[in-house]
């Protein structure tokens, strides 16, 4: 595997920390759209030459150019595609749809890495650990005693409960699932179920949602106490009726994307844990 080549193609501090990550796992790496003066100055030769390129996460964030925050350039994401050749891979994080349809047409193979189960489980550490920062700055309480809830029982929502739990906090978790109310109780953590919030009054500290869909609109607004504090950790479209939210005068809190901030190398190396695998999967194939 030492004669492999990966690309690391824009991004922020994680992808310098993934580029690191590998270089310990015995690959060559090479950058892109960096300002750092060891990067290639063509993008074309820059995906030739390589046998895999790690595209960020997110791959954009206006659908038209990549991501890439250290870099004084721009990089359109039509300039990308038009290097893919058949048989080149491409992974990345949040895809859009008609990226990857153009990775097909060029017989491309691509991997969207945002999809791997063992990443958000994972990321589910740092983002615990990032709300936890969250909590500590905007609350003038101890997260001992914080009457916390968290929308949202998958993945991110079972580290981040039991993560409040351990620290001494009173958490409800909102599901849908029986199973989910089981694994809570089993847990000591008490279990509702959506349609709660909506239904009761709840007076939270803190209400923390995971759940990329509306579970907090105007009537479950009306029944949370008004000194609440709402933090978004979802990606969009998002759980909380931010336009409701203000109108109501909650504190809002969006914080997407908390292992980049506020973990970089760790969240770097935990996109490196979970590609490592296909990567040399490929490449034993190849």
């Amino acid at each position: 595997m030492n004669e492999k080549t990966i690309l690391i193609l824009g991004g922020d501090n994680r992808s310098l920390y993934l580029g690191e990550y590998l270089e310990k796992q015995h690959f060559h790496v090479c950058y892109y759209a960096f300002n750092q003066a060891d990067c290639y100055e063509s993008l074309t030769d820059a995906v030739n030459d390589a046998d895999f390129i790690i595209l960020p996460l997110p791959l954009t964030r206006d659908r038209l150019t990549l991501n890439a925050v250290l870099f004084d350039g721009t990089v359109s994401l039509a300039d990308i595609y038009a290097c893919a050749v058949s048989g080149k891979m491409f992974l990345g994080g949040r895809m859009p749809k008609s990226f990857c349809e153009e990775l097909d047409a060029r017989g491309a193979v691509w991997c969207d890495y945002f999809e791997l189960d063992e990443l958000a489980i994972y990321n589910a550490v740092p983002t615990a650990e990032g709300v936890l920062q969250i909590l500590i700055e905007e609350l003038p309480i101890t997260i001992h005693g914080m009457n916390c809830a968290v929308a949202g029982y998958g993945k991110v929502g079972k580290i981040l409960a039991q993560t409040l739990k351990s620290l001494g906090a009173n958490v409800t978790i909102f599901a849908r699932k029986q199973k989910d109310f089981a694994d809570a109780f089993a847990k000591k953590i008490i279990p509702k179920s959506f349609t709660s919030l909506s239904d009761e009054l709840h007076t939270f500290d803190t209400l923390i949602n995971t759940v990329p869909y509306r579970v907090l609109g105007a009537k479950e607004l009306d029944n949370l106490n008004p000194e609440c504090v709402l933090v978004e950790i979802a990606s969009a479209p998002f759980g909380i009726d931010f336009q409701a939210a203000k109108e109501r005068a909650f504190t809002v809190i969006k914080a997407g994307s908390l292992p980049g901030k506020v973990a970089p190398k760790s969240a770097g190396e935990i996109i490196g844990r979970s590609i490592l695998p296909i990567i040399r999967a490929r490449g034993s194939a190849d």
